[in-house]
């Protein structure tokens, strides 16, 4: 009985340590007039790396105009060359090469109707006239006027035929040209458990049983270029992100010293799970933080 009783005073003072421990460790969530200001400036940081991870991403060349004549386009039904040339004072002027008279001819995008007996003869690109050019962009065909003694502004050429196809080259005047300085961007912001869940999908690629999901961006590891890589086969998640009004921020439960859950009030796009639905308007968004070595750091996305 006396071991007994010694083993229930004993299970009872490491029970009370432990409990005390974990309050100690745990505590009680901070007030919110101590942390508001840090959150804030969390979730404006992480606007940035939400558009390189989820939304348009960094910059790349663009391969209409930085791949030369070698990557103009075929229309086999009229047996024309097309791509597009980028002017700053034009925006971006059509290219045709007529490979029969041996030419170049350059047009402006007008305003003009086609003529619907000219429009049936074409596929993709045709040279409606001396003056005339017409386009089908997929979507709608368009009249484009021929600029006379037309000079295409020198381009820099950066991809060549062994580019990679489902990768473009990050602009060289981009902030970030390594995946090190995305990952140093990010992790200012989002917690590293937060970031060891989308690292899989932004930096090494899935393969599934019936799909490929390419990194988002990787190195050239083929050796060709020193490009940062960034994958053109990826939808963004968004067009714009969520905005937040920070006077809104409330601390809820379950939050303690090193972790706190906030709601707020946000206006974006939002699941609606009363129907299913996927909507765009003002809503109560709940966000965690959690507390690192060196400061918190937002553990739920913010875009």
């Amino acid at each position: 009985m006396k071991n007994n009783r010694s083993l229930r005073i004993l299970s009872g003072i490491v029970c009370a340590v432990l409990l005390l421990l974990c309050f100690q460790s745990c505590g009680s969530a901070p007030a919110l007039s101590d942390v508001q200001d840090e959150f804030k400036a969390l979730i404006e940081a992480s606007f940035e790396v939400n558009d390189i991870f989820f939304g348009e991403g960094l910059e790349v060349y663009d391969r209409e105009v930085s791949s030369g004549d070698g990557n103009l386009k075929y229309d086999e039904e009229s047996g024309l060359y097309y791509g597009f040339a980028v002017d700053e004072s034009m925006g971006k002027v059509l290219k045709v090469y007529d490979s029969n008279g041996k030419k170049y001819v350059y047009a402006a995008l007008s305003e003009k109707t086609p003529d619907s007996d000219i429009k049936s003869k074409l596929n993709v690109v045709l040279l409606a006239s001396d003056t005339e050019v017409y386009y089908n962009n997929g979507t709608e065909i368009c009249v484009y006027d021929v600029i006379d003694n037309y000079k295409e502004v020198a381009q820099e050429i950066v991809y060549e035929d062994n580019a990679p196809v489902y990768y473009d080259y990050v602009r060289l005047d981009e902030k970030y040209q390594n995946v090190d300085s995305i990952k140093e961007l990010a992790a200012k912001v989002y917690s590293t458990d937060y970031l060891d869940s989308v690292y899989v999908t932004i930096f090494d690629g899935l393969l599934t049983d019936d799909n490929v999901i390419y990194a988002r961006y990787m190195a050239d590891e083929s050796g060709n270029t020193d490009f940062l890589l960034k994958s053109n086969r990826f939808d963004p998640y968004f067009e714009t992100q969520t905005t937040y009004d920070y006077s809104s921020m409330k601390i809820i439960k379950p939050s303690d010293s090193t972790s706190v859950n906030i709601t707020i009030t946000a206006t974006g796009r939002y699941i609606d799970y009363e129907t299913v639905e996927i909507k765009t308007g003002t809503f109560e968004k709940t966000l965690r933080f959690v507390k690192e070595a060196d400061g918190w750091r937002l553990d739920t996305p913010t875009y």
